[in-house]
């Protein structure tokens, strides 16, 4: 991944792989037919010679912008940044990155860096832990909320409901609703599997949807 470089954090979608070096990198490598990988392309990386380590570019999450989190869905990654904002990039179908939209990004040119926009979550809001599913994701807030979007078919978005959100205009920022864990009890850690999502709650109490 790079000379000298050492992973501090690793991911693995379904066929792609993202790392999190030493010194602030983030690169992925694998699969990127549908922009995983964050390059404004979908060539793949790693199955040529010469396509890893210090010739595997870190990816561009905006001017002074580092990740400090990554977590990876089957086809989307998603970073938490050191700012506390949150980008996920790669197949957006579901509304699984967040952008009220169905558009896929990171796949063409000029969808990175700047141009790709943090996921909004709510007025003033910033993200502290976060999970992404087969084609959808979770983030878990600065003020204890727990928001799930993207694919809601199986009921994993924890709203009680099938729909997708976040694939349409309106469905995120304050009008994403935060997931009902109970009276008094809030998300300390949050893990989703393909089509559901797990929390840790501050009682140390697992729930499961």
């Amino acid at each position: 991944v790079g000379t000298g470089r050492d992973v501090t954090a690793v991911t693995a979608g379904d066929y792609h792989t993202c790392v999190l070096l030493d010194d602030s990198a983030l690169k992925c490598f694998g699969d990127n037919t549908d922009g995983e990988l964050g390059y404004g392309d979908t060539n793949n990386r790693g199955n040529t010679a010469n396509s890893m380590g210090d010739n595997l570019q870190s990816i561009d999450l905006g001017t002074g912008r580092t990740a400090v989190k990554i977590n990876t869905g089957w086809y989307h990654s998603c970073a938490v940044l050191d700012n506390g904002d949150m980008k996920c990039w790669g197949y957006g179908s579901y509304g699984q990155l967040g952008q009220e939209s169905q558009d896929w990004k990171g796949s063409g040119p000029g969808e990175m860096g700047d141009n790709l926009l943090a996921i909004n979550l709510g007025t003033g809001r910033t993200v502290v832990e976060m999970s992404a599913g087969a084609s959808f994701t979770c983030a878990l807030l600065d003020n204890n909320d727990l928001k799930c979007w993207g694919n809601g078919a199986f009921g994993q978005l924890g709203n009680e409901a099938t729909g997708h959100l976040g694939d349409e205009a309106g469905e995120m920022g304050d009008n994403l609703p935060a997931i009902n864990l109970g009276t008094g009890l809030h998300a300390t850690m949050i893990e989703s599997g393909e089509i559901h999502s797990c929390a840790v709650l501050n009682t140390g109490v697992t729930k499961c949807w």
